[in-house]
């Protein structure tokens, strides 16, 4: 496993593995009154290990995972398209009402952004964290980081990107453990939390600024971030960092015909 990062999720603290330490004591929350959060069922994960076609099992993989990831990023989207119309509201010089307020203090609260005036600038920074991420390097980092779905950790803890978490019982303790190490593999009610944690980090965690700060330049020549310009930010994710890098990227080329079969039909 590769991951070294920090996912917060479900009140667990999720630290990074050894070589990627940084500020630690992070929780997980989506902040938004009662609908803070995109809900997802809990369904048995295919048999992928059963599909001896790496076509079809690629297929078929990409296809359980995407409605997740649609469903998170339209979540997401949503926030943001609120924070655009409050910007819009401030760059008229009109003020806040106390409710829009308690959005952003809510929204802010979420993606750990300090938010003390309201102002304008304000709004611009917590935008920069409130953004989808490409549904194909969500995709890619699933399959890469879940053996395609087939790993342990993603068939007994839905667990599709490797998070870690360090209170006892909150997920499956690795086999290979080394003496000393308190970690275990957390666990997720469903496939959809993994994939929601998993966006949360990259839109939150202090590693992935220059991930976000690149796609936040890309939005500003009013373009769409993809996956292949955004997996550049992701030195931090993996202690290999280039290495890392390089493969998501190649994994990336090498599938990209199964990723787009939806869109060609």
């Amino acid at each position: 496993m590769s991951l070294k990062k920090f996912i917060p999720t479900n009140g667990t603290i999720i630290l990074s593995t050894v070589g990627i330490i940084l500020a630690a004591s992070i929780y997980y929350h989506f902040g938004m009154l009662d609908n803070s959060k995109p809900h997802f069922k809990a369904v048995p994960l295919p048999d992928f290990a059963a599909i001896t076609d790496v076509h079809q099992k690629k297929s078929e993989f990409f296809k359980f995972i995407k409605p997740y990831v649609q469903q998170k990023n339209a979540f997401v989207k949503h926030q943001r398209e609120i924070l655009i119309s409050l910007q819009n509201k401030l760059a008229k010089q009109q003020e806040l009402s106390s409710s829009e307020r308690d959005t952003v203090t809510q929204l802010a609260k979420q993606y750990r952004v300090e938010v003390k005036d309201f102002t304008l600038n304000e709004i611009d920074t917590l935008l920069v964290h409130v953004d989808e991420v490409p549904e194909q390097l969500v995709l890619i980092q699933a399959a890469n980081e879940s053996g395609w779905g087939t790993s342990r950790f993603a068939k007994q803890a839905n667990n599709f990107f490797g998070q870690w978490c360090f209170t006892k019982g909150c997920g499956v303790v690795p086999s290979q453990r080394k003496k000393g190490m308190t970690h275990e593999v957390a666990t997720f009610d469903s496939v959809g939390d993994s994939v929601a944690a998993y966006v949360d980090n990259l839109n939150t965690n202090q590693a992935y600024r220059s991930f976000r700060e690149l796609r936040a330049n890309i939005r500003a020549q009013h373009k769409t971030p993809t996956a292949e310009q955004l997996i550049y930010g992701l030195g931090s994710y993996s202690e290999r960092s280039d290495g890392y890098i390089k493969d998501i990227l190649t994994m990336l080329r090498h599938n990209k015909s199964i990723l787009e079969e939806d869109l060609q039909k």
